[in-house]
């Protein structure tokens, strides 16, 4: 059984005892890098875009409603959504496994001291989705982690 490791990353953590980074390329070797956006919910696009400068992100595109960058090898990508502000932060892998979309479950929980709850869709239990609302930074978040055939997408969000 190969080792597993998580590395988070984060933009603005809530917490004491972590330093915020920037988001890195995924790890290699057996490591699953788990990749926080820039979770500033409220800042501008100008300030997503400089906090993204110098990662192993490029911007693919961008305009005032929406930001998207992709790693090197585009298996991992990073979107913004504006509205008044940072609104919602995604992160999408690609090729990634359950047992990987498993560590980033359990770092969400142990990060944010939120339980994720799981959902299967019925008619075709390759498809779940865990869902959890927490406090980032201040502001109340909804978190939505879905996977489906080796994608995993983990979608950061102001609540309406």
């Amino acid at each position: 059984m190969a080792a597993m490791c998580v590395t988070f990353t984060a933009c603005g953590g809530d917490d004491g005892d972590s330093t915020p980074g920037k988001p890195e390329e995924p790890g290699a070797g057996g490591t699953t890098a788990y990749v926080e956006p820039c979770l500033d919910f409220g800042s501008s696009v100008e300030h997503v875009k400089e906090y993204m400068t110098g990662t192993a992100f490029q911007l693919i595109d961008g305009n005032n409603i929406a930001l998207m960058y992709a790693n090197s090898d585009a298996t991992v990508a990073i979107s913004y959504t504006f509205t008044s502000g940072l609104r919602i932060a995604q992160v999408t892998y690609n090729g990634y496994s359950e047992s990987q979309a498993n560590a980033f479950k359990a770092e969400i929980e142990k990060r944010y001291g939120v339980t994720m709850t799981k959902e299967v869709n019925p008619d075709d239990v390759s498809q779940w989705v865990y869902k959890g609302t927490t406090t980032i930074n201040s502001r109340k978040v909804a978190i939505m982690m879905m996977a489906y055939k080796g994608v995993v997408s983990i979608m950061y969000g102001l609540p309406d």
